[in-house]
């Protein structure tokens, strides 16, 4: 979703700094709903979690948390829908873990990273991971420190930096909510499997995911 800065906006001027977003609330806004949103779909896997280890309790969910790393917890997951969901089940289970990495990544992007904006054009963001802007800034304020202006100082923050479009960071957050209500009526239905309306909401998520087996 997010593009490089180089080269396709190599021409767009950016400021990256402490209150980069000051002055852009549509895309503090937006970055805002992303990262609460992602909070939920987290909530959501933890539950997926409990219900597949056949006890939906504060034990497994605790269970779950500990595990912290997303991997461990995908590993995890992924043990437990093999030994417990159907054909179909697995169909659907599959097609949301993948959407899950997916956002996820982008939620990361955006939670650990430092920010910029274009003076020229309001609606992009330029995202640049906190470690790549920590060794950025440990290689260049020495040497501007000591007069070293030579070269270009900003090559290595360009280099790592990426950009979002608000238009980008809107189909995100769209995305994310979906996940979370597919999750959501997924969940429900791995608790109460013969109750028709869940039924109902699985069938559907069936049919948008893939006709099963």
């Amino acid at each position: 979703m997010p593009q490089k800065y180089l080269p396709t906006f190599s021409d767009k001027r950016y400021f990256v700094g402490f209150e980069a977003l000051k002055d852009r609330p549509k895309l503090a806004s937006v970055i805002g709903e992303c990262i609460s949103t992602w909070s939920y779909v987290d909530n959501e896997i933890g539950g997926l979690f409990g219900v597949l280890m056949t006890t939906d309790s504060p034990a497994a969910h605790r269970v779950f948390v500990i595990l912290r790393r997303s991997a461990n917890q995908l590993e995890a997951l992924a043990v437990g829908a093999e030994g417990k969901l159907s054909s179909n089940e697995m169909v659907v289970y599959k097609a949301l873990i993948t959407e899950y990495g997916e956002l996820e990544a982008e939620r990361n992007r955006l939670a650990h990273s430092c920010f910029g904006t274009c003076p020229d054009d309001e609606n992009l963001l330029f995202t640049i991971n906190v470690k790549h802007h920590v060794l950025w800034q440990a290689e260049v304020l020495p040497k501007l420190s000591k007069g070293d202006c030579s070269g270009d100082s900003h090559a290595g923050l360009k280099e790592q930096m990426y950009v979002y479009r608000l238009s980008d960071l809107e189909t995100i957050h769209r995305r994310m909510e979906q996940l979370w209500w597919d999750m959501f009526y997924f969940n429900g239905y791995l608790r109460e499997p013969t109750n028709p309306g869940r039924v109902a909401e699985f069938k559907r998520l069936l049919s948008k995911h893939g006709s099963g087996t």
